[in-house]
């Protein structure tokens, strides 16, 4: 018996080892002329995928990977842009062994005015410096999203999410991570079940809401706000001139304003409602964790 067991253990262990042997860094490099009127979709199994928008009329594929046995990478274009895939082919009994996976990162750059869709079931997004729309799908690492200037529509499954320099409307959801945002001049939806939100600098219509964190904002004209927590703290920045018609109300806490109304409808302790400024675009704020703070914005 022990003399079995002995030889079982030296097979796996010489089995792993040469899996491991097996997965030494190998790379995946493809271009085409970028088209005009096209478009980039990636859609992978696996991967980390980081898209740069350059002055150039190509699309440069790049991917270094830890074990092309296991991801089989495909380019291809069409009329309708650049698609490339990655696909696991790996199917054998080590598969649920860690010292056997597959690493992937890709590197894409397009021109910056070219759209791009993005679909990963395993890795971080990173997208930046576009002049066009960005779609972004993942089911397990966090979104950054950079100097984009067009439409924005992501989704993570599990991490965090963040923005800087937006000028488009954008849609940000995390099933599980905070939401940063510095500088967004677009119409702007952040939501998150498991986080905080932080926006800073915000000129567009502002929709932001967490099931599990507080929300800071700092909006710079008021085009309409909507800002709502099931288990934190409120605190709005606004211009002292702002004209906005308020309604705080919070099941946790205190509704209070340092700027004041220049007419109330109801003014309790947990519920604020009334106008800045003689009123203006609605500014709608709930929470039932914590307090509400409206503050003004130096």
């Amino acid at each position: 018996m022990v003399s079995r067991t002995y030889r079982f253990a030296v097979i796996l262990s010489l089995s792993l080892a040469a899996s491991v042997s097996l997965a030494a860094q190998q790379s995946f490099d493809k271009r085409f002329n970028a088209r005009p009127g096209g478009h980039l979709t990636l859609d992978t199994d696996l991967g980390s995928v980081a898209i740069v928008g350059r002055d150039t009329d190509e699309v440069v594929i790049h991917a270094d990977m830890s074990d092309s046995h296991h991801l089989e990478i495909t380019a291809t274009q069409n009329s309708s842009g650049v698609t490339v895939t990655g696909r696991l082919t790996r199917r054998s009994w080590l598969d649920w062994l860690d010292f056997t996976a597959t690493h992937v990162q890709f590197t894409i750059d397009v021109p910056r005015d070219y759209p791009v869709q993005v679909q990963t079931s395993g890795g971080s997004i990173d997208v930046r410096n576009l002049t066009a729309s960005a779609e972004g799908r993942t089911s397990g690492g966090g979104i950054r999203i950079r100097n984009v200037v067009g439409s924005i529509n992501v989704h993570t499954s599990g991490g965090s999410i963040s923005a800087e320099r937006l000028n488009g409307p954008t849609e940000l959801q995390t099933s599980s991570g905070s939401i940063d945002i510095v500088d967004s001049t677009g119409d702007l939806d952040a939501r998150t079940s498991g986080g905080s939100i932080d926006l800073k600098s915000i000129a567009g219509r502002v929709t932001a809401v967490t099931s599990g964190g507080s929300i800071d904002a700092e909006v710079h004209t008021n085009r309409g706000v909507f800002l709502k927590s099931s288990g934190g703290t409120i605190t709005l920045l606004l211009p002292e001139n702002v004209r906005a018609s308020i309604d705080a109300q919070t099941s946790g806490g205190g509704a209070h304003s340092q700027l004041p109304l220049s007419s109330t409808e109801l003014a309790e302790r947990s519920h604020l409602r009334g106008a800045i400024n003689g009123g203006g675009e609605p500014i709608f704020l709930r929470t039932a964790g914590g307090s509400i703070h409206v503050e003004p914005l130096r």
